[in-house]
């Protein structure tokens, strides 16, 4: 096919120079019979144009058309019946796995040709692009723009984020929040992409935000959705019915299998997960993580909104003012009542979390949060236990034992209690009362009754190492502790300086023991 450069030529040089048709085919370097077509075309094109009187249009249409060839009656060559029933299959399979909810599983057109590849069927690519194109005519949905008022549409939706948490691979779920007007995005993790979390992430989010949209869109996810009621209506779970209630706002589903009914967070759940954790995802705890992604919405949010000369930032602030007030935090848990073991420890789930060891045998009850468990026994808050989502844990605190361990002092030494215990804890009785558990029991319960904090007793240990190395005893730990009532104790800063200054401290406290 010529360039509309070389069709100008054909006409300038027969039409304005007189050249004929063998001197334009030379210095062109095209086809005789090429030069003789487009100049049969000009010419029919002149005598219409004198014929009609209207000359200006019939020759610009000519003179500006795009050389292109006529393929309408050119046969398919390897396009054959047979190649087409095997398209045509394909294209079925498709179709059931759209009705069946399977529609993030259907053949592309690569996947086709790459079967028909594979069984032995020599053709290309695009040719069976265009066929699947041909078929599907007539076929594609149309969509409807919309336009949404300030403050009054918000869409939510998880998904799953493959994360590499203190060197162990584990699988996440991100609430991920869109306004529809401004396009604010705001991205959750959590451990489980159940109720608590489901609630916990729209508490969080309108507390983020300071208001409360005037409603929420949702596809058809289990946590928001308890049962279908016919064809299309659909019963909302205690959980949605509970935040919308305290919070005030309506809610909508999606019609099933139409998650482009909210394509804005669609499209914010890929662009947050691929911006936040496409180039980092090894992080040392569940937080760092958190913070991470954080740090990536806001980046994310201060740009400008495509068409806009307002930043995402800017235009959420002028949202603000037209969302409904901010009620205060709404209380999300789940209450249960569990027995204590003869370990000190009650059941939720296939873990095991401590109390104080006076309530074996006893009934307590358990708020249990998304992140995080509080115990209450009698209506007093006993203790609380960050929530754990492994499996056969035993989530121990060694303060709930010491009643037990002062009349089984050796019971210490190869617990988990002690093994779960805080750094400080672990070193001291390592250095100090490896053969002496009672007088570290005795320690210990000093340490609980007079509320003195970890990092004082270390602190403590670091200073007796100074003045009497070769003689520290619990009675001079109670002297220190005593004589530096809380509040008033040892401080420095806490950085690495400080903390390798204190090593060098140790070291030298060693070097005097030996001399």
């Amino acid at each position: 096919m010529i360039s509309m450069v070389d069709k100008q030529k054909i006409i300038q040089y027969w039409h304005v120079e007189k050249k004929s048709e063998v001197e334009i085919a030379a210095e062109l370097g095209l086809s005789r019979n090429t030069v003789r077509r487009y100049l049969k075309s000009f010419r029919k094109a002149l005598e219409e144009s004198h014929r009609s009187g209207l000359p200006e249009p019939i020759l610009s249409d000519f003179l500006l058309t795009i050389p292109k060839y006529n393929v309408r009656n050119r046969g398919k060559r390897k396009l054959t019946t047979e190649i087409m029933q095997m398209i045509d299959g394909y294209l079925k399979e498709n179709d059931q796995k759209r009705r069946t909810g399977r529609g993030k599983q259907i053949l592309k057109g690569i996947d086709i040709w790459e079967l028909l590849q594979a069984s032995g069927q020599d053709i290309g690519y695009t040719v069976v692009c265009d066929y699947i194109r041909l078929q599907r005519s007539g076929h594609e949905e149309a969509f409807i723009r919309q336009e949404y008022n300030p403050g009054e549409n918000c869409e939510f939706d998880w998904c799953d984020i493959r994360l590499t948490i203190g060197g162990v691979d584990r699988k996440l779920y991100m609430a991920t929040f869109t306004m529809c007007k401004s396009n604010y995005r705001l991205g959750i993790l959590f451990q489980r992409q159940d109720t608590l979390a489901f609630m916990e992430a729209h508490i969080a989010f309108f507390a983020h935000i300071g208001g409360v949209p005037l409603r929420m869109n949702y596809d058809n996810m289990r946590v928001a959705i308890a049962e279908f009621v016919g064809a299309h209506e659909k019963k909302p779970t205690v959980a949605l019915l509970q935040l919308s209630t305290f919070y005030g706002f309506s809610f909508r589903f999606c019609n099933i299998f139409c998650g482009h009914e909210k394509g804005h967070v669609e499209r914010s759940v890929e662009y947050i997960r691929r911006k936040a954790f496409a180039r980092k995802d090894l992080f040392d705890i569940l937080t760092t993580a958190q913070s991470y992604l954080d740090e990536t919405c806001i980046r994310l949010n201060d740009k400008k909104l495509t068409g806009s000369l307002s930043t995402i930032v800017e235009l959420m602030a002028q949202e603000r003012d037209l969302l409904l007030p901010h009620p205060g935090r709404m209380e999300c848990f789940i209450l249960e009542e569990a027995r204590v073991d003869k370990y000190a420890t009650f059941g939720l789930g296939t873990n095991h979390y401590s109390v104080p060891d006076h309530l074996v045998g006893q009934k307590v009850d358990v708020k249990a949060y998304a992140n995080q468990l509080k115990v209450y026994h009698q209506g007093a808050v006993l203790c609380a236990h960050p929530r754990d989502y492994g499996s056969g844990r035993w989530i121990i605190i060694l303060d709930h034992y010491l009643r037990t361990l002062e009349r089984k002092p050796g019971a210490l030494h190869g617990s988990a209690a002690l093994k779960q215990a805080p750094w400080e804890v672990r070193n001291i009785y390592e250095a100090v009362f490896r053969e002496n558990a009672q007088d570290f029991i005795d320690l210990l319960q000093y340490c609980k009754t007079h509320d003195i904090p970890h990092s004082r007793l270390w602190e403590t240990y670091l200073l007796l190492r100074v003045k009497c190395p070769s003689d520290i005893s619990v009675d001079k730990f109670k002297v220190l502790l005593g004589n530096n009532p809380q509040g008033e104790g040892i401080t420095y800063p806490d950085s690495d300086i400080h903390r390798h200054a204190l090593n060098q401290l140790v070291e030298i406290s060693q070097i005097l023991q030996k001399n």
